[in-house]
């Protein structure tokens, strides 16, 4: 298959196929296309530094002379051996470059791109996908499973353990953003070194601040109904750097939550005893918070809300700078909402 899936990218990853030199990184996560991208040069390359074999392309400035791709491609190696074409796609279109070595792909060279959120419709995507001479590898944000083995990979290799409530707080701290949660999760090994288990307050004495200024705190009021709190969290949490991606990525989860819980309680199961079995289940300290925004809603306006948290998360990738206004002004409309209907 051309579109790589679990497994499969983990293979490709560990050992590129030569037989399929033009590989297509991309998705939402740029932590992650940044992390599995230079997996792949590493593969591909000994020395990433080493202007003989390796060579680092802009796409923009690439489209602008889409013949370059295939003279690079075709260039041989001064000292033999693979050369690896490193292309970082920008704003502006690079089909035109990549399609020649698509239908022609160069034997002494793997051409590794790196790029955003391509739409379904996107030339280099659909491209590549029909190419037996390319991989294409889609990144999505992690979700509840892939932040487990993220936390297990990373612990293990830190010779440490981890408490399972200390998973259950790690999976509501961290967002969608590979390279950030990896961060995060290695600050905390490397303060736990040498004692053996991770626990619930080893990870709130190393990341307490970002979970009081960003995450569950700013998901609990947007979905808590409190506006005033939200505009404050959001305030500080841009300047502490949270990704928006993250944040948004942590309220459509943590909203599908609500959503599976409020169904249960609208088919007759009291509130508290659906806050109990939330899934994932909340950390101690949100029980009642989380207890309160199931009362909050009906299942059809979370629904609703699930809907637009995607179409504005889609929307922030596409229009990165403008990315922070477009989460306030759904976070705010969320929070007031939900301000509405605890009044009512």
């Amino acid at each position: 298959m051309t579109i790589l899936k679990g497994v499969e990218i983990d293979r490709f990853v560990a050992a590129p196929d030569s037989s399929r030199p033009v590989i297509l990184v991309y998705g939402p996560d740029g932590g992650l296309v940044s992390e599995r991208a230079r997996a792949i040069a590493g593969k591909i390359a000994a020395d990433l530094d080493d202007p003989f074999t390796v060579t680092r392309l802009d796409g923009d400035v690439l489209a602008s002379d889409p013949a370059r791709l295939a003279d690079e491609a075709g260039t041989l190696p001064m000292f033999g051996g693979r050369r690896l074409i490193w292309v970082k796609a920008g704003e502006k279109p690079i089909a035109a470059a990549v399609a020649p070595l698509l239908s022609s792909p160069p034997e002494g060279a793997a051409i590794l791109i790196e790029a955003g959120d391509l739409k379904k419709t996107a030339p280099l995507r659909t491209d590549a996908e029909r190419s037996g001479a390319a991989a294409v590898i889609p990144c999505y944000s992690d979700g509840e499973a892939d932040l487990k083995r993220l936390i297990a990979e990373e612990a293990r290799q830190a010779g440490l353990q981890v408490d399972p409530q200390a998973v259950t707080l790690l999976v509501q701290m961290l967002g969608g953003d590979r390279a950030a949660s990896r961060a995060e999760i290695r600050k905390i090994c490397l303060y736990c070194h040498g004692q053996g288990t991770i626990t619930p307050a080893d990870v709130e004495a190393v990341a307490g601040e970002s979970l009081t200024l960003g995450v569950d705190a700013i998901v609990d009021a947007a979905l808590g109904g409190q506006p005033d709190e939200l505009d404050r969290l959001l305030l500080r949490a841009e300047g502490a750097g949270i990704a928006v991606a993250q944040i948004i990525s942590a309220t459509t989860r943590h909203a599908m939550s609500l959503h599976k819980a409020r169904l249960a309680v609208e088919n007759g199961t009291p509130a508290r005893s659906a806050a109990e079995r939330f899934e994932p289940p909340v950390f101690f300290r949100r029980k009642v918070a989380v207890e309160r925004q199931i009362g909050l809603w009906t299942a059809e306006r979370l629904h609703r809300i699930i809907v637009r948290l995607a179409e504005v998360g889609f929307e922030a990738r596409a229009r990165a700078s403008i990315a922070p206004t477009l989460a306030g002004r759904l976070l705010m409309s969320i929070a007031t909402t939900a301000r509405q209907g605890a009044r009512g």
